[in-house]
């Protein structure tokens, strides 16, 4: 593939003046996609860059306009541009933002059939690890949010429903103190695929045991404690794996 830095110049540049490669080989569309998707990996392109309107990319693609607009499509499809319409409007380098493709990544482990014993080797892989790093990068505003939600199981503990939703918002708070966005996103790709499945059955007893966990491994990260924390995070996990619906132990 030729250098893509033909196609992009520095990122301070104007569009104006871009040098983008007319597309010759068929399919047209995807030739152009790729380059654009190179540049960005290459680190040529920037968020909210300005790229140029429909016609401007025409031109300079050497393509059509309906050809240009299933490009647009298809990136715009990739989260990797926003277009806006009208005056002032054209096509930038989108702004990143992780969380918008979780439940994207959630739909295809559906389609594809990603088993429980799958997902919960993930969720312990990924859980295993933001624990750990919950333990060296949290914040005082991370562990301020830990505890408030602590505080809130521990006030609604008979509360089954709401109880649920406050066990998935302390293990996605763990993940956010991790402050690794990849590790984030995974975990909320996995609860969008299963978690709603798995967390709608907590009885009062239940309620109280995941309270009790949860607590062990928020002392764990304020004591910034990396192992200890992963250890809990683990047990806590295998133990939600083992889970029987007929009432046996849980969490």
């Amino acid at each position: 593939m030729t250098d893509a830095s033909t196609y992009f110049p520095a990122a301070d540049e104007p569009a104006d003046d871009r040098a983008w490669s007319p597309a010759r080989v068929a399919p047209v569309s995807g030739q152009i996609v790729a380059q654009v998707r190179h540049a960005l990996f290459a680190g040529e392109l920037k968020p909210r860059q300005f790229l140029g309107s429909e016609a401007q990319l025409a031109e300079r693609f050497g393509a059509s306009r309906g050809t240009i607009r299933t490009v647009l499509s298809t990136l715009e499809a990739l989260g990797m541009i926003d277009i806006k319409a009208g005056a002032g409007g054209g096509v930038r380098v989108a702004d990143g933002n992780p969380d918008r493709f979780a439940e994207a990544l959630a739909v295809q482990f559906r389609l594809v059939g990603v088993s429980h014993t799958e997902h919960l080797d993930a969720q312990i892989a990924i859980e295993s690890a933001t624990a750990r790093l919950a333990a060296l990068n949290a914040t005082q505003s991370d562990i301020a949010t830990l505890r408030r939600l602590l505080e809130q199981a521990r006030a609604i503990e008979d509360d089954a429903p709401r109880a649920s939703e406050l066990d998935l918002a302390f293990h996605l708070a763990v993940a956010e103190a991790a402050h690794n966005r990849a590790l984030a996103v995974h975990l909320k790709a996995l609860r969008h695929h299963m978690w709603p499945e798995n967390n709608s059955r907590p009885t009062g007893a239940i309620a109280r045991r995941l309270i009790e966990v949860h607590t062990e491994i928020f002392e764990r990260i304020v004591a910034r404690d990396e192992i200890g924390a992963e250890h809990a995070m683990r047990k806590h996990l295998d133990h939600v794996g083992n889970f029987k619906p007929n009432g046996e132990d849980c969490c």
